[in-house]
Parts: C-alpha cells; sequence; structure tokens
C-alpha cells in the first residue's frame, strides 16, 4: 500500500489541508528503504524465469525524471545477470550457447545503437516487424559481459540537464537479450544476425523455444510546467517523450484490457517507434511488468500521484484508490474544526 499526503490550500487562500490518497497495486508497493533484491524478486524475477523458459518478458520503468528509473533497471539488470549467464554456458543441449544482446535508445523518431553510437534505421523486416539497421547485436557468455554492456549503453545515452534532474535521460533505452533454448543446435561461430523486433522479433538462428528478456527505461514524464524555462530543443524532446509514453500507455492499456476481459483489443503500437520496436511485448503470450517510480520529495507529490494513477489504471486489478483529508492548524488556532482532528504539523 502507498500513501500520498498532498498539502494543498482552500478556497479562501488562507487555510490549509492535507489530502491523503491510499493506493495498492496489484502488484504490491516497495517503500523508498527497500533493498533491490527485493524489487528483483517482486518485479522481475518471474520475467527472467519465463524468458529462460522459452518465453516473451517486458518490464518497464516509467515515473518523472530524477524518481529512480535508471537505477532500479540497473539493479534489476545486475541480479538477473547471473541467471541469464547460467544459461549462455549450459543452452543448447548442455553445449555453451551465447546471449544475443542489443541496446538502442529512442529519441522521438530517431534511434540509435547505444553500443556502436551509430543511428539505426527501422525497416520492415521480411518476416514481419522492424530490422534495424545500423544496430549491434553482442554475443556474451559471462555475466560480466552483461554488465560491462548496460555500462557502456548507459554511459552512451543522451542526457541533458533540465530544472528536474541534472542527468535527466532525453530518450527511451531498449535493453534486449535473447535467451538460448534447452534444445536446439547453437548458432555457428562468427554468424552475423539483424536485430529485429516484432513480427516474431527473435532472430532466425535462436529457434522457435528461445526466449527474450526486454527492460525498458523509459524517459521520465514532464509537465509543462516542469519545461516553461527550457530552451526550444529541451521543450522539443519533452514533447516527443511525452507522445511516445501516451502512445506506450496505450498500448498496455489494451494489453491489460485483453487480459482482463480475455477479448481481442486493437492494440496500438505503430503510434510512435518505442511501441512499434515492443510490438511483441504485447503479445498473447508475454509477460509484461510495468514498475512505478515515484519520488518521495513533498515538491514531487503531484507527480507521484499522476504516476500512481497512471500504473495504477495501466496493471488493474488493485484496490480503488481511498482518498480523506486532514485539517492543518494555523499559528494561533487554538483547537480542531468541528468533527475534524488536527495533523501533527503547520503549514
Amino acid at each position: 500500500r502507498v500513501v500520498a499526503h498532498a498539502c494543498l490550500m482552500k478556497p479562501d487562500l488562507v487555510r490549509m489541508y492535507l489530502r491523503h490518497t491510499a493506493m495498492s497495486p496489484s502488484g504490491g508497493a516497495l517503500g523508498e528503504g527497500a533493498a533491490g533484491e527485493e524489487v528483483y524478486r517482486l518485479a522481475a524475477h518471474p520475467l527472467v524465469e519465463h524468458a529462460l523458459s522459452g518465453g516473451q518478458a517486458t518490464l518497464l520503468t516509467y515515473g518523472q525524471t530524477g524518481s529512480g528509473k535508471t537505477y532500479t533497471i540497473e539493479q534489476v539488470f545486475s541480479l538477473a545477470s547471473p541467471l541469464l549467464a547460467a544459461r549462455a554456458r549450459h543452452g543448447a543441449r548442455g553445449s555453451a550457447a551465447p546471449l544475443r544482446v542489443s541496446a538502442v535508445e529512442v529519441l522521438g523518431r530517431r534511434c540509435v545503437d547505444l553500443l556502436s553510437g551509430s543511428p539505426c534505421q527501422p525497416l520492415a523486416a521480411a518476416e514481419g516487424g522492424i530490422e534495424l539497421k545500423g544496430a549491434t547485436l553482442r554475443q556474451v557468455w559471462s555475466g560480466a559481459q552483461l554488465e560491462e554492456l548496460l555500462a557502456a549503453a548507459s554511459a552512451a545515452r543522451a542526457t541533458q540537464a533540465t530544472g528536474a534532474n541534472a542527468t535527466s535521460s532525453r530518450s527511451h533505452m531498449v535493453l534486449s537479450i535473447d535467451v538460448p533454448p534447452h534444445q536446439g543446435p547453437p548458432p555457428p561461430p562468427g554468424a552475423t544476425e539483424a536485430v529485429r523486433f516484432g513480427g516474431g522479433g527473435r532472430p532466425p538462428a535462436a529457434g522457435p523455444a528461445a526466449g527474450r528478456l526486454t527492460l525498458v527505461d523509459c524517459a521520465g514524464s514532464e509537465w509543462a510546467a516542469d519545461s516553461a524555462a527550457h530552451c526550444r530543443e529541451r521543450q522539443r524532446e519533452g514533447a516527443e517523450i511525452n507522445t511516445s509514453l501516451h502512445a506506450l500507455k496505450n498500448c498496455v492499456r489494451a494489453f491489460a484490457e485483453r487480459a482482463r476481459s480475455g477479448r481481442a483489443a486493437r492494440m496500438p503500437f505503430r503510434d510512435a517507434l518505442l511501441t512499434r520496436l515492443l510490438a511483441d511485448s504485447f503479445g498473447d503470450s508475454c509477460q509484461l511488468a510495468v514498475l512505478g517510480c515515484v519520488s518521495p520529495a513533498s515538491a514531487a507529490t503531484e507527480h507521484s500521484l499522476s504516476t500512481l494513477r497512471t500504473v495504477m489504471e495501466l496493471a488493474g486489478g488493485g484496490e480503488e484508490a481511498q482518498s480523506w483529508t486532514s485539517h492543518v492548524r494555523r499559528v494561533g488556532e487554538a483547537r480542531p474544526p468541528p468533527g475534524g482532528a488536527w495533523f501533527g504539523c503547520s503549514c
């Protein structure tokens, strides 16, 4: 359960009150003191197991800029690396088979390979979906190599100083890990493969039993007030970020509605490049988790409430939000209002 406290002004612009909002997400909630192991166990471990069993699994981090999304995804990746590396060592029929890793960033309608720094050109693949021309697909054999790739990708990601964060990510990072199957021949040594998303997503050499784990570190959502003092370039980036996040929310909402009702739902993944790359993540057999990151700072209360409402709406299944208010005592005020109660502070 998460409870957010917002200090608000009454219409007379003199008295203040506290509005408390409690939410209980279906997947659970963790406090600011939670260790990375707790976050991994709650949100990521089931997805890793699903990918290791040959399924498609995707984890999205969502929230305002500066709320800890990149730090969280790095912690999850660090804890998942040993399990994934173990599959590389004991992959196809007991023989070694590498993981295949790609890392790209999406900046509006543009895409850049984070492992080589070269721009990627999205092209329609013959099997359906998108083939990223110019993207790098690395073969990885150990957990240490996996973490080195993530560190290199994070360092190459586009960041800029904003009013909310000195190193705000200005792009969405999509990290894709193709997991070798339990059975089937390993890929030929030195074989070159294209990076493909959607339309089956996985390279043909991986075989039908190969799994895929996709980690998406979304850029932070921004309100108009956050970017009012930004230059035109930062404002354009903010608009592109919000547009792609809106398309992503629509896709996740349709995915959750289909899971709840069992009825087919239109999946608007063509509305943005980010959702086109993640088209496979909204398939019937995919497992999808949204990890909402919020800031405990009082200045970020409205942002945090917006993130919580969005995650509750997308995930569904949790209890409805409950809200109540507390009177805030003014300096010199001697007694509580009729039927009310004091809150232990003054504003």
